[in-house]
């Protein structure tokens, strides 16, 4: 991998403190009140705005790189529609009640991560969820809150396409600790990256950075192949004002296993590395936030390297 994925390379913290636009207004339209997160050390949001990029891939394979590093980690694919979380991860059944009744028991994977997803619920029928806004906004907050998260250090959140209803839902429902960009390395996905970046800094949601996902193909031999053209990433995370956290290759055993629902199989020195990035990044964030108000004067997180 490049320089870009060099573990001693310095990473920009996400900016905190920093007002950007107003958050929209209670009165809106769709104000939505927050859900409770007591159980759930912090949620971070895999974002792109736009569909073919990758996002679920890269929200899988941070989720189990994570895992596999010792924290407790959950997956909530809030793509109601399109959901195809739970098949990467090889979860096909329903899943269960509670003792009580009240609640959705996750799913949990070969490799122990926790997995909630439309498609879950839905895995007795093949009929598609032909739904308005309205019913996809409650059922992403009932998805959440009906289900029995045990405790986790990560709460990875794989948001849908678009800046519309169902991402604000949300936002405003969870309130992110961090937020991930994904693009593809082209300039048609950087723009609509760029419109979902604009969408998280709305919500004054700390973005942490870009992933350039598909950047580049090792050919068995050795030599690197850049079939999308020229590595794009740090200029485009620099259009944007956000940190460029690294690239990813296009991994040729990656669709099979998601196929076979063993995506948590793959790992490779680049997804760890961007995986070690991201926790540092949000324990940092979180630490900076628990400090308070002694810290309102700096617009980023102690530490933080330009």
């Amino acid at each position: 991998m490049g320089p870009s994925a060099d573990p001693e390379t310095p990473t920009p913290l996400p900016m905190v403190n920093r007002r950007t636009a107003a958050p929209p207004p209670p009165d809106a339209g769709f104000g939505i009140g927050r859900l409770d997160r007591t159980r759930v050390g912090a949620v971070l949001m895999v974002l792109s705005g736009k569909g073919g990029v990758g996002k679920t891939f890269v929200s899988a394979l941070l989720a189990a790189e994570l895992h596999r590093a010792g924290a407790r980690v959950g997956v909530l694919d809030a793509d109601i529609t399109g959901p195809s979380l739970a098949r990467v991860f090889g979860l096909r059944r329903v899943p269960k009640l509670t003792a009580d009744g009240s609640r959705i028991e996750p799913l949990v994977s070969v490799g122990g991560v926790h997995v909630m997803s439309m498609a879950s619920v839905t895995a007795a029928t093949e009929i598609p969820l032909v739904w308005r806004g309205p019913m996809i906004n409650s059922a992403i907050r009932g998805l959440y809150k009906d289900t029995a998260w045990p405790e986790l250090d990560y709460l990875v959140v794989d948001l849908p396409p678009g800046t519309s209803d169902a991402p604000m839902t949300v936002f405003q429902s969870l309130d992110p600790d961090g937020v991930v960009l994904v693009t593809a390395p082209t300039e048609l996905s950087a723009d609509v990256v760029g419109k979902a970046s604009t969408m998280a800094k709305t919500f004054e949601a700390p973005v942490l950075g870009l992933i350039e996902n598909m950047a580049y193909y090792t050919c068995p031999h050795g030599e690197r192949v850049e079939l999308f053209g020229p590595s794009r990433g740090p200029e485009y995370a620099s259009r944007m004002g956000i940190p460029f956290l690294g690239s990813l290759p296009l991994f040729p055993g990656l669709p099979a296993l998601a196929d076979a629902g063993r995506v948590e199989e793959l790992s490779s020195p680049e997804t760890r590395v961007l995986a070690g990035r991201v926790r540092m990044l949000l324990d940092r964030l979180r630490q900076a936030r628990r400090a308070g108000p002694s810290n309102s004067g700096s617009s980023a997180v102690p530490g933080a390297r330009a």
